[in-house]
């Protein structure tokens, strides 16, 4: 574990990391994440991490900073856990997946009688997105099984990846794009430089011969809005 500050760094597996956020002074935040990653000695070079904000006056213009000062210093910005709605919902527009949400410590409940208590609610389980570091080539396919999935690296024409919920691709996608595989039809795709064949969510999908101009390496977040794929460039 690594603490400085303002941040705190915990190992969450080999390729995972977990950012807690602990103050939000952005000046810094980047001087910090900066120092962080000279003297990681490149153990933090295209790291996927998972922003931890429990901070509930932390706001959403401050998290799109957060997200470019982790940019810039080749760091991947590619989930979030969070107790503020306005955090998860920009999360998810920059298509982040949105993993267990931290609890903000309330007062503790007055106690009662057996007879009074409610029946415990069965926890849900999360799954940490399934990561792809390799580039996904040409006639190659790429599935997370019940989970996000996360693409650090290109997809090449005619190369698929298929998720059962929302898919993150952080580099240029030419090929196929399958989320929400399931009829999940809350699940969205981003894409951070669009050149994609054919994009899909909950079966609904669209094929592009040539790619619009409109969207040919933009940014692109896209969602089911009407039962119809809904195109938003970022950037």
């Amino acid at each position: 574990m690594e603490k400085t500050d303002l941040i705190e760094v915990k190992i969450q597996n080999e390729a995972l990391y977990t950012l807690k956020v602990l103050g939000k002074d952005t000046d810094g935040l980047f001087e910090e994440i900066a120092n962080l990653t000279e003297s990681g000695k490149g153990k933090f070079q295209q790291a996927p991490v998972v922003l931890e904000i429990e901070n509930k006056y932390f706001q959403v213009n401050e998290l799109a900073v957060l997200i470019e000062i982790l940019t810039q210093n080749n760091m991947v910005a590619i989930g979030i856990r969070s107790p503020v709605q306005e955090l998860i919902d920009f999360a998810k527009f920059a298509g982040l997946a949105v993993l267990d949400k931290a609890v903000i410590p309330s007062k503790e409940p007055e106690e009662t009688k057996p007879s009074e208590q409610e029946k415990p609610i069965p926890h849900r389980e999360y799954r940490l997105p399934k990561i792809t570091e390799d580039e996904v080539a040409s006639a190659q396919q790429v599935f997370a099984k019940n989970s996000d999935l996360v693409l650090l690296s290109a997809v090449k024409a005619d190369g698929e990846v298929i998720a059962h919920g929302s898919i993150s691709a952080y580099k240029v996608v030419q090929g196929k794009v399958f989320a929400g595989i399931d009829g999940d039809e809350k699940a969205t795709i981003f894409i951070n430089e669009f050149e994609a064949q054919l994009i899909s969510i909950a079966g609904i999908y669209k094929r592009f011969d040539v790619v619009p101009a409109k969207l040919q390496s933009h940014s692109v977040m896209i969602d089911l809005k009407d039962g119809k794929l809904r195109f938003q460039i970022i950037r």
